[in-house]
């Protein structure tokens, strides 16, 4: 508890809980105006002890609360890097074609032998190669002096690699149980033996048995395929993912949205080379940090110097609901810089018209509040001399930590307090 005429602490309690707080506050029955910040428990135990107390919410705790609700809703509306259209007044750039260095990076391993072969049959040098290809000439002397067997190694994929591992044990499985055969075992005895069912035993037996599974190399229907021409028109156009889903998921799709999530991710990972330079058109886009404009929450426009007027402009004329925030935050710190209450109910008012789930949250929190958020905004009292206070007790109190109790705490806290107050 601190004095708001003479800035001292007066007093100090080790608990939170409503009975204790109240039995505290009701030692003190000369209190008529009590500063704090929004909990309930602070809110009854000052009314039942205090009636006659008026009570102040604090502004700092307020500003915090709505902000922190406020950037809670942004996160789910604005991407981590928005993107809008270049705003500069300037002529952009005319986009230049790839270079051969990112064509070359394009290739394939066998498509790089290929033309190695092709190059060198027209005469060209081992250096003119590896230069036209940008290709290591360590690289170029291991593919030129490999043999068959060991390129065809090298052009495969893991996928393949993968198939032919699990090949192998297949084959592996087989000729053991055909080798069982050869030797009079019973299938049931060749069951026992491998584990393997009996008519699992009786398939690897068949002359005609193929290894190979029947689905390797045929794509199987998705319930996505339907929609996956929309989804890569989507992909294209720069729409995130969660938008896209909701999208498919009005047109029918009824899927997971795993399956949905792995489409997009191989779909990027697989065309991530074809997005250089040479897909530039002249809509061109520039890039605003999303933390950049949380800033704006806390700040005027002019003193964020990461963000130009034009571009504010322009993210809020493409995401209406950052501009409603944004000017529902500041019409909220005008209101407490006003020292008039009759504007808060208003101000509820369109706060509650944009049906924001995480503003009416802070709505109901003021409302449970009411009289103490009309005298924040009325009064010049706050919980600035407490806040200070409690950063210098934390300090003492990591000094004597583990050494001393709570009672040894106040004491030496009150002291100081005597001490500054007389000298």
């Amino acid at each position: 508890m601190i004095d708001f005429d003479s800035r001292q602490i007066v007093d100090m309690i080790p608990s939170r809980e409503y009975d204790d707080v109240k039995a505290w506050l009701k030692t003190y029955p000369n209190v008529i105006l009590v500063s704090r910040d929004g909990s309930v428990t602070y809110h009854n135990a000052v009314a039942d002890a205090l009636p006659k107390a008026s009570q102040v919410s604090d502004r700092f705790h307020l500003l915090k609360n709505l902000t922190s609700y406020a950037q809670e809703y942004l996160k789910k509306e604005l991407a981590v890097n928005v993107k809008i259209p270049v705003t500069c007044s300037e002529t952009p750039p005319i986009p230049q074609p790839a270079s051969k260095a990112d064509e070359n990076r394009k290739l394939t391993l066998k498509e790089k032998y290929d033309l190695i072969t092709t190059l060198a049959d027209l005469g060209y040098t081992k250096t003119a190669i590896c230069k036209s290809l940008n290709m290591d000439i360590r690289a170029y002397g291991k593919l030129v002096t490999a043999s068959p067997d060991e390129l065809e190694i090298m052009f495969q994929t893991s996928t393949m690699l993968f198939h032919e591992d699990k090949l192998q044990q297949k084959i592996d499985r087989v000729n053991e149980i055909r080798a069982f055969k050869k030797q009079c075992f019973s299938l049931r005895e060749i069951s026992r033996r491998t584990g393997l069912a009996q008519r699992t035993v009786s398939k690897y037996l068949n002359d005609d048995f193929n290894p190979v599974h029947a689905a390797y190399g045929k794509k199987r229907y998705s319930i996505l395929m339907p929609y996956m021409n929309g989804i890569d028109h989507m992909l294209f156009q720069g729409i995130p993912g969660t938008v896209i889903e909701a999208q498919i998921r009005e047109k029918g799709y009824a899927g997971s949205s795993s399956s949905v999530r792995h489409y997009i991710a191989n779909w990027k990972r697989n065309r991530k080379q074809d997005f250089d330079h040479s897909n530039l058109t002249a809509e061109a886009v520039e890039i605003i940090e999303r933390k950049n404009l949380f800033k704006l929450l806390f700040h005027p426009l002019e003193k964020v110097k990461s963000i130009t007027i034009a571009q504010f402009d322009s993210v809020c004329m493409q995401y209406p609901c950052f501009k409603q925030v944004h000017t529902l935050v500041w019409a909220f710190k005008s209101l407490l810089d006003s020292k008039d209450p009759s504007g808060l109910e208003p101000w509820l008012e369109n706060a509650k018209s944009l049906n924001i789930r995480e503003i009416k949250s802070f709505t109901e929190g003021i409302l449970r509040d009411f009289t103490a958020v009309k005298n924040a905004i009325a009064f010049q009292h706050s919980n600035g001399l407490a806040e200070g206070s409690v950063n210098k007790l934390k300090v003492i109190k990591r000094v004597m930590y583990g050494r001393c109790r709570f009672e040894t705490l106040r004491i030496k806290m009150l002291r100081l307090e005597e001490f500054r107050r007389f000298n």
